[in-house]
């Protein structure tokens, strides 16, 4: 197990966010009535590949939230396209980025930063790519073409960052800290246990 290879653990790992992911996004999302905004969900999951990409790497992270929003935009709107060229790159970058300038023990301050980072690359992404696609294409939840601005792309990125920054800043730091607190623990009682094998 190691945050620079990807193994049969960091696999499982994968699956099991990914499917929270989705999983979670979506029932969030059928619980505040389908709230969007130009086709971009309400989505406090991003604690989830957040927390995830920070434990266990960047390609952990990024890859569960890749598969885990094309899971959720495949069971909401259905647009296999659409999810695979804006919302699945998005997702990859922004997670990774937060699990490559991250590990277990970093500071609550480069967690905010890290966050940041990856939050604003993903929402930009994300607003950028719904501009073009709506020039080309019809919108989610939308039953006629509408072409957005770059005013209004600009307004779809903010939305996304504004909506799950909240998340990121006071959610993901505190699991972070217990999480490395029960593995702290988890070492040191390891480490007795080997002494005393090795003593008997």
């Amino acid at each position: 197990m190691g945050r620079g290879r990807f193994g049969t653990f960091e696999a499982v790992v994968t699956g099991i966010g990914a499917a929270l992911y989705a999983g979670v996004g979506y029932l969030t999302w059928l619980g505040v009535l389908g709230l969007n905004f130009m086709g971009v969900r309400f989505w406090p999951a991003v604690v989830i590949p957040s927390t995830l990409a920070t434990l266990f790497g960047p390609w952990v992270g990024g890859a569960s939230a890749a598969i885990g929003i094309f899971l959720s935009d495949m069971a909401s709107h259905g647009m296999a396209l659409l999810s695979l060229t804006v919302g699945v790159p998005a997702n990859f970058l922004g997670f990774y980025i937060i699990g490559a300038l991250t590990d277990r023990e970093s500071s609550v301050k480069r967690l905010l930063l890290a966050n940041t980072l990856g939050l604003a690359v993903g929402s930009i992404w994300i607003g950028l790519g719904l501009t073009i696609w709506s020039r080309f294409f019809l919108l989610p939840f939308h039953s006629e073409m509408t072409p957005l601005s770059l005013a209004a792309g600009a307004s779809v990125a903010a939305w996304t960052f504004v909506t799950e920054a909240p998340f990121l800043y006071l959610v993901v730091p505190p699991l972070i800290r217990a999480v490395g607190r029960a593995v702290g623990k988890r070492a040191r009682a390891d480490a007795q246990d080997l002494a005393r094998t090795s003593a008997g």
